[in-house]
């Protein structure tokens, strides 16, 4: 009789281990679902870590567009304080002022004018 406990013991044995094996599949499939909800979802997501890697890149570009455009401004700042002359270029082209007592003589298409209207009667 003691070799038919033994074959039961055996198969008692296997079973556990199945049993202790099907355990560990399912704690690691049960992690793996944990780490992938959190993964998605959440403050620290991969998916939140990603779109703000993305806004940090375009972050940095702007600061890179603005640190030019400062240092454009300084340069002409600059040129500006050095040679009055190009004070009263700009304002000759870009704004279209003229010095007291000159005349001012437009040639081909101008701005066009308004009549002055006549007052209701």
């Amino acid at each position: 009789m003691q070799t038919g406990r033994v074959v039961f013991s055996a198969q008692e044995e296997l079973a556990e281990a199945r049993a202790a094996r099907k355990r560990r599949l399912v704690f690691v499939a049960l992690l793996a679902i944990l780490i992938a909800v959190f993964s998605v979802g959440g403050n620290r997501s991969l998916v939140r870590i990603y779109q703000m890697g993305k806004a940090k890149a375009e972050l940095y570009r702007e600061i890179a567009r603005l640190r030019q455009l400062n240092q454009d401004l300084a340069s002409d700042v600059q040129s500006f304080t050095q040679d009055p002359g190009g004070v009263d270029a700009v304002a000759r082209e870009e704004l279209g002022l003229v010095k007291p007592g000159e005349a001012v003589y437009q040639f081909g298409l101008g701005r066009p004018t308004s009549a002055p209207r006549a007052a209701p009667r």
